[in-house]
Formats: structure tokens, sequence, C-alpha cells
């Protein structure tokens, strides 16, 4: 057999041992018969090293203790780079989605097993002085380049954003090419927080807080956005500050504070009166106060001591500042804030935001975006100042819930992770009420019921269209069951059963949310 004493017969049985390797790799028919793969890896190794032996016929340069050296010390490499691929087999196995490698040798360089590949096979041309096998190496890395990109299309289909962030990160496919980055990738895309509103039922997002920092995703937020109770904690959270200290600001507002008449604030019982009947008199002042002001500013409550206490935190952390606006939360180095407001005179969205209102104080915002309608007074701003102009309501009654606030094709230059419109660096939290939950909601007792009843009776339809009826919202959100706590329910406290239920239920919501989390090229399959 002339032939098989050629190294070109050689050659073309390890070159038809790579083609052979990639057809199992990627196709059907190869990945339904294994043997393909393994044979074919058989095929490469064998033909590859006869190719180089003394036995076959052959131009050779001179071999000594130098090229044996190099040779030791390549075949060394090789036995590195090859052997964190050995598990896997990728030259004769198709690829099956397991967890992103990225750390050790994955940081050099995407495909170490490849490169220890040709280290190889350069160390036996070396060793045996070969010609044609030294010759050969180039056309081996070209095969091999070939085999990957066709492997690269299967991991970015399985893998998506990651496996594109990762190959940013990391330049070579074979041969490592600096600057060498960090490749570690982060195993969450979320860049991006955007919370529903919902009065007291947002008690939940202390849960949240709580595990948002616990996973040290923090971090790696960069903007945030809220609608109504959202918004509040969209601002505390802008802040940058740490757990502990976010969560001890979120326990200086006191629920029960919120909603009262100014009377019930300022006024004490009159002392020269017995006791039940001071109580009676402030009742029926706090019912004329709360039917004039529902006459004169549509809402029965004030939202003053909310307002209050907002700006005496944003003054702690805008240089004094209790006005700051948003172009200030900006200069000051706060996380990208987004707040929700409903024009009622217009009938329009507004989203408050540096880019879109750097002069509008963050306090006044968030006061209007949690503004429930003929609950709190409504707010009059004309763009300079509280008082005049439009009339501004909850953001609730137009978008309570923005999880497409960040959708905006502005948002899409540079992220690997927009998608069709969709930017899945963004993860929603929505406070769902269980219509299956047999608890029979609050009878209707006054106003304040009538109010309580119809907010919730909106909610629920726009349940329907925000969650119930969107697969797709649903893969980035984190569905938090309120239980029976109702959106007004201002005086509950910290220590209230009811209270640290809905608190654990948004931890619990959330932790079930990240262990079952699916990237988004793994769609449900009913979408």
């Amino acid at each position: 057999m002339y032939f098989a004493a050629s190294p070109f017969f050689w050659a073309i049985i390890s070159m038809f041992g790579l083609l052979g390797a990639t057809t199992a790799v990627n196709t059907k028919y190869g990945k339904r018969n294994p043997i393909i793969g393994i044979l074919s890896a058989g095929f490469f190794s064998l033909g590859r090293f006869i190719l180089v032996l003394p036995v076959i016929p052959q131009p050779r340069f001179e071999t000594s203790f130098y090229t044996y050296g190099i040779a030791f010390v390549f075949l060394i490499l090789a036995v590195i780079f090859i052997f964190p691929g050995l598990k896997t087999r990728p030259l004769s196995s198709p690829y099956t989605v397991s967890n992103l490698k990225t750390d050790g040798l994955f940081g050099f360089v995407r495909h170490p097993f490849y490169l220890g590949e040709l280290l190889l096979s350069f160390s036996l041309a070396m060793l045996f002085g070969s010609i044609i096998g030294l010759f050969m190496v180039p056309i081996w890395w070209a095969s091999l380049t070939m085999h990957i990109i066709h492997e690269e299309e299967s991991l970015e289909q399985d893998l998506g954003p990651f496996y594109l962030e990762y190959k940013s990160r990391v330049k070579g496919r074979i041969i490592p090419i600096p600057p060498f980055k960090n490749a570690s990738i982060q195993k969450y895309p979320f860049k991006n927080l955007v919370f529903k509103g919902g009065g007291m039922k947002g008690s939940a997002y202390i849960g949240v807080i709580e595990e948002l920092y616990d996973l040290n995703l923090m971090q790696h937020i960069e903007r945030i956005a809220g609608s109504s109770a959202g918004a509040i904690t969209a601002t505390l959270l802008s802040f940058n500050l740490g757990l502990e200290e976010t969560i001890q600001l979120l326990n200086t507002l006191k629920f029960q504070n919120i909603p009262q008449l100014k009377l019930e604030i300022n006024s004490k019982e009159p002392e020269w009166l017995p006791k039940f009947i001071g109580k009676e008199i402030n009742r029926l002042s706090g019912d004329m106060e709360g039917v004039q002001r529902l006459i004169t500013k549509y809402g029965w409550y004030s939202s003053e001591y909310f307002y209050s206490w907002l700006k005496t935190v944003i003054a702690k952390y805008c240089d004094g500042n209790p006005l700051a606006t948003f172009a200030d939360f900006e200069k000051l180095g706060h996380k990208d804030l987004y707040v929700v407001a409903t024009n009622i005179s217009k009938l329009t969205i507004e989203v408050f935001s540096a880019k879109s209102s750097p002069q509008m104080p963050v306090a006044n915002a968030v006061r209007m975006s949690m503004s429930i309608p003929l609950f709190f007074e409504m707010l009059q701003y004309d763009g300079q100042q509280l008082g005049q102009g439009d009339y501004f309501v909850d953001g609730g009654v137009l978008l309570n819930y923005p999880i497409h606030i960040f959708d905006h094709k502005d948002f899409a230059k540079n992220n690997i992770w927009y998608r069709d419109g969709i930017n899945w660096e963004t993860l929603g939290f929505y406070l769902y009420t269980d219509v299956t939950d047999e608890a029979e909601p609050e009878p209707i007792q006054g106003f304040r019921d009538v109010i309580t009843h119809l907010m919730e009776c909106y909610d629920l339809s726009l349940q329907l269209a925000d969650i119930d009826n969107n697969k797709l919202n649903l893969q980035r959100t984190v569905v938090i069951n309120t239980l029976d706590v109702q959106l007004t329910d201002f005086q509950l406290t910290s220590e209230d059963e009811k209270y640290q239920a809905l608190v654990e239920e948004g931890r619990k919501s959330f932790t079930r949310f990240i262990q079952n989390y699916r990237h988004p090229t793994n769609k449900p399959t009913d979408i």
C-alpha cells in the first residue's frame, strides 16, 4: 500500500476526521449517531500522529536537544489546555447546554481544548522533525476555526446574550488575544429595576430589597423606575446605600400618618371637655376638613406628612437640599431614577427623569405619583412649581406597572440583551392579587372604603393585561402575592403579623423567581 506511506494521505485522513467531527457536532444526523463523532475524532488523531512518524518518508529538519526541549514544553502546555475539555469531548460530541465556564483557562481563550490540540500537533512535529507536520498546523488551525464557528452558533442559541457578553470579553477563539479582561459573567443580566404601585401592598418590597442586597444584585443596577408606592421604593434605592441604612430609612416612615387629616395631626382634644366628646368633635372636624378638601382639591386626605418625610430623606443625601431635582440626583451619582405620574388634565402619562425633566424636584414627582385619586388631594404643577397648572394624580391610573419603560430604543445601544424590542436587562416586581383567595374583602363602611374597593377593582382589570395574559412580561417579573392586604391599609405597623407576612412573601417570591430564572432565549412554548 504505497499511498499509506505518503504523508499527504495521512494529512487527508486527519482533515477527513475534522470534517466528520464538525458534522457530528452540528448536524441532526451526527447528533443521532454519536459513533460518527468518536470515529471522526479518532481519524483526526491517528492521521495527525502517523503523519509525523519517522516511518513516513518526508522532508525533515535536524532534531537536537533544543528541538526536543521545545517539543517537551509545548507538550506540557498541550496537556494543560486539553485537560479541561476532556470531560465534554468538544471535538467529537454535540454541545449540550450547561453552565458557561469563564474561569481559569477560559478567561484567556474561549476554546482551550482546541488550543491544546494545536500545541500537541506542533509538539509532535518538533519531536520528529516533520516539516510537513509544521506546515499542517496552520491548516488544522483554520479547520478547527471553522469547526468552532458552527459550535459557537449553538452556544449563542443556547446561552444567548450570556455567551455574547463572554465573547466580547474574551476575544480569542483558539489563540489568546490581549487585553485579557475579567471574563466572569454576571449570573443575571439585570441592570434596570421596575416597581409596580400598590399603596401599603408595597411593604412587600422590604423583603425584595433584602434579597437584592443578599444576592449582590444592587451593585449592577443602573436605573430604577416605579409608580406610586413603587416610586417611593425606587427613590430610596437610587441613593446607593447599604441594606441596613435603606431599611432604616423605610422604617422612619409612619404609615398610619400618611392619610391623616391635618386636624388629626396638629390638633389636640379640648382638655375642658370629657374625653369621648373631644374625640367626637375632632372626628366631625376631620370630616368637615375632608369634605372641604374633596370639593376644593378633589381628595379627602392631605399628603403633606409624606411630602415632609420624603423631603427630609432627600435632603440627607442631596447636600441638604430637600427639593433636589432629577439633575441634582444625576450629578450626585445616584442611580438613574424614573418616576411615573398621571397628568389627569391632559389624560397623559408623565415619566419624570433626569433626561425628560431635569429641573423637576424629585420629592414633587414622587408625591404626585403616590396621590391615589379621591383618597389624596390632587396636585397642580405648571412645570415650575406646585399649586398651579395641570392636575396630577397617582401614576397607577394610567401606568401602574411601567415594565416597558426601558424597552425604548434609547436603551438598545450596545445592549446585547435588547431583543425584538424587549430589554431583558429589566427586572420588574408586580404586586399581585390572587383572585382565587377565598378571604372575604373588608366590608364597605365609609367613603375611604369605597375608594379602596374602586382602586382594587381597577387594579384587577390591569392585572389581566399586565401579567395574567402576558407571558412575555411574566418572564421578567417577580410576581408577589399581596395576601389580603389592601392598598389603603395604612393602619398596619411593622409589628403586625399581616405586615410581616407580606414582607416574607416578597422575600420568598423573589427567591423562587431567581431559583427558576430562565434567560430570554428559553421562551415558554405557549408564547
